[in-house]
């Protein structure tokens, strides 16, 4: 005998719930066989009599094989012969098997490297114990499924679409299915089935199906499924299956007995019976597969799921002429279901909520864009819609999630957003519509009527991921905030040492780019941030592919830029789940280690900004960040009587022709306050613009200059002379920003050239 097994069964002997074991080798085999005697610990009127009321004996006899393999395979551990079939949680071998139970959800081999042989004991008395109080079932282990032995035929379906036909009355509907009938090696014919949603009424034109005779081992068609379910009891609750049955349905007869004691009887005979009408008389050169689906709706949820209801398939081979009546001896065969692909099965295999049924749009189908949509597809929370311009070329297939086929989508012209879309769709049940666009993005800004389909039809929000400042700022476009949904943006910055992802508030208060602005501003706050994106490190492994006409990008190794990226989608799915933020916008920055084993995350709530209302309709925008207004509301609290005033940085768009506010500089120590006016000064000012240009790379600086009036006025004179001033040095407009007690008012100049050569200021 192996020194392991003899170890082991040293171990079970000095368990407390064994009372006995006897051991045999057999040396020409290397088997080790072992009856091992449990105490069931029964109540002792159960006790004295040597048995429970369902069989289970004070002292169970358990066999144990050990394999000459022991301990890298498990023990092969089966009950009396015997031991009452009838109970749950036994594994499903069949008659010819002696009863083997199933002692956890998981892996009995898993257990035994974790906690040795005696864990595996431990189990085997538990099982045996809550066998003999019929407690096998329970809410916290949830309801075992019905076991069925001998199953060959399959169906494939939607289980939460199934599921949800379960209304509160009983009820019965068809539905279409395509099935493939197959023979192999002389074995009986067996049948996988896949169900689809399109109802079936029974008529005669619908029950007239036709099997496709492709082989001799092969023949495909089209079937019907039933699918029955129970409704409510006589005084008005749901009626409930809560006694655990072994499966007994062999035949027509048995499946109707079946029905009755899951509450659907009278549903599914009524059905039956008018199909048994509609096939009189009619004769098949094969057999016609016909699935029936009885739903069982359980005291509590099933093991390892979460619906209450399961789902019990069988199949009957209609030949012409059928009797489907409740005394019909015809066979009917046990079906096993397996779960097709959908968001519902994927959700749950993710460990996500069931909720969110938001549907959004991705624009952009690169490589941060192509990851972002399979990480949320495989999580059961994919677009709707995915938006690009651009065809695949050989390189991005380096980061990108699709994968070369063949060596023709290597070839120029398959785009993006198509090839995506496809390689997608698997994911999908068929319900929902994954479209894919070919469209320029920021061209299509400009038109109403494309915009709207660029966003897709019913659309919740829509996820930038272009890495493009022109889309930005295109989707920033007035009349486009005005009419398109909430906007999420994700990039890497930084040669992908940064990972970016930016929530618009609602009515784009924060929009994408006031994030965009906002963020910058984080970034040089941080010594390593700053160097990374704003240092000229990040700009120099830019690197050309191909020749002539070539393309920038940054040489990244897949690996790591899904790293980036995963955790984007992470928070994007619980945006999906819970919804976006209910007031203001996010941001959220993540910055990898430099070794590539490690990230750190920051996320940071963005109040909505104050959008100052400006003279002129056809002005510039201006948008002050929070931060910036409640800067300055202090700055004219701690001078009362007084103006007071500093420098404005932020960034201007000429696409929007709008004023982005979100930092400002404190007034030199030489300049000027009174309750006339304020006089900025000059004292170090020039070194302290030129630091902050430097530090964040040039993606902020001084808009202008802010200051306060003591009563609501507009400009004075004497404002409007330093505004042409100043800018007269500025190569984009100026904005002067004026705070008093009525609110923000504004003044915007800018220098231009005449057309015969002249200077000439115009403000606004």
């Amino acid at each position: 005998m192996p020194r392991s097994v003899a170890r082991a069964l040293r171990l079970i002997a000095l368990h407390p719930s064994v009372r006995g074991i006897e051991s045999h080798f057999d040396a020409a085999t290397g088997l080790t066989d072992a009856v091992v005697q449990i105490d069931a610990h029964l109540p002792s009127r159960w006790r004295v009599r040597g048995h429970s009321d369902n069989g289970v004996r004070a002292i169970e006899p358990v066999n144990m094989r050990f394999a000459p393999d022991y301990p890298l395979r498990e023990p092969y551990i089966v009950l009396r012969e015997d031991f009452d079939r009838s109970h749950p949680h036994l594994q499903p071998r069949g008659p010819s098997f002696p009863p083997e139970p199933c002692l956890l959800f998981g892996s009995v081999r898993e257990l035994l490297q974790s906690r040795d042989i005696i864990g595996v004991v431990d189990q085997l008395v538990e099982w045996i114990e809550r066998a003999a109080l019929v407690r096998l079932n329970d809410p916290a282990g949830g309801w075992e499924i019905t076991r069925r032995d001998g199953i060959h035929d399959l169906v494939i379906l939607n289980s939460g679409w199934v599921r949800s036909l379960a209304g509160r009355d009983a009820g019965c509907d068809g539905f279409g299915a395509g099935y493939a009938a197959i023979r192999e090696n002389g074995a009986p014919e067996t049948y996988r089935v896949l169900l689809s949603d399109i109802r079936h009424g029974l008529s005669e034109n619908d029950c007239r199906w036709s099997g496709t005779m492709v082989s001799e081992k092969e023949r495909y068609g089209f079937a019907l499924t039933l699918v029955a379910w129970s409704g409510r009891t006589p005084s008005g609750p749901p009626f409930i299956a809560g006694s655990y049955l072994p499966e007994t349905v062999v035949d027509v007869a048995s499946l109707h007995a079946r029905a009755q004691v899951l509450g659907c009887g009278e549903p599914l005979r009524a059905k039956l019976d008018l199909l048994q009408r509609r096939v009189r008389g009619m004769s098949r050169r094969a057999p016609q597969p016909c699935i029936i689906i009885l739903l069982a709706r359980r005291p509590f949820n099933l093991t390892g799921g979460s619906s209450p209801i399961e789902i019990c398939p069988y199949l009957i081979e209609l030949s012409g002429n059928d009797d489907l009546g409740h005394t019909s001896r015809r066979p009917v065969r046990l079906v096993a279901p397996h779960d097709q692909v959908s968001p519902n099965l994927l959700r749950e295999a993710s460990g996500e909520d069931a909720g969110g049924t938001a549907r959004w749009t991705l624009l952009g189908c690169g490589s941060v864009g192509s990851k972002i949509a399979t990480h949320m597809m495989r999580c059961g929370r994919g677009p709707s819609q995915v938006v690009d311009s651009a065809p695949m070329r050989p390189h991005n297939y380096a980061r990108h999630a699709l994968f070369p086929m063949n060596a023709a989508e290597q070839l120029p012209g398959g785009n993006k957003a198509s090839l995506l879309a496809s390689s997608l769709v698997g994911f999908t049940d068929g319900l929902t519509a994954l479209t894919a666009l070919t469209a320029d993005i920021a061209s299509g800004m400009t038109d109403p009527t494309m915009a709207g389909t660029v966003f897709g039809t019913d659309t919740d929000f829509v996820v930038n991921a272009t890495g493009s400042l022109v889309v930005r700022e295109a989707l920033s476009l007035p009349h486009v905030t005005a009419t398109r949904p909430r906007c999420v943006e994700t990039c890497l910055l930084g040669a992908g040492r940064l990972a970016y992802m930016g929530v618009e508030g609602p009515a784009a208060n924060p929009s994408i780019a006031d994030l965009a602005a906002e963020t910058y501003r984080l970034l040089a706050e941080d010594d390593v941030t700053a160097t990374a994106v704003f240092g000229p490190e990040a700009e120099a492994t830019r690197i050309s592919i191909g020749q002539g006409c070539s393309s920038l990008t940054f040489p990244m190794t897949d690996a790591h830029l899904s790293a980036m990226t995963a955790p984007m989608a992470v928070a994007l799915g619980k945006l999906h789940a819970l919804g976006l933020p209910g007031a203001g916008g996010e941001i959220l920055i993540g910055l990898g280690a430099e070794d590539g084993l490690g990230q750190s995350w920051i996320r940071n709530p963005v109040l909505p900004w104050t959008v100052v209302e400006t003279a002129s309709k056809h002005g510039p925008g201006v948008r002050v960040s929070a931060r910036v207004d409640a800067f300055i509301a202090r700055e004219v609290a701690a001078r009362p009587g007084s103006e007071t005033g500093g420098i404005l940085v932020g960034r201007y768009s000429d696409l929007t022709d709008t004023f982005h506010v979100v930092d400002v500089l404190p007034a030199p120590p030489d300049s000027r306050f009174s309750a006339e006016e304020f006089v900025l000064g000059v004292e170090g000012l020039s070194e302290r613009i030129d630091g902050l240009v430097e530090r964040n790379g040039g993606a902020l600086y001084p808009l202008g200059t802010w200051h306060n009036h003591l009563v609501t006025s507009g400009h004075s004179p004497k404002d409007l002379a330093t505004a042409l001033k100043l800018a007269a040095v500025q190569i984009f407009p100026l904005l002067m920003l004026i705070h008093t007690p009525g609110g923000y008012r504004t003044l915007v100049t800018e220098f231009i050239e005449r057309p015969a050569g002249g200077p000439l200021g115009e403000a606004a």
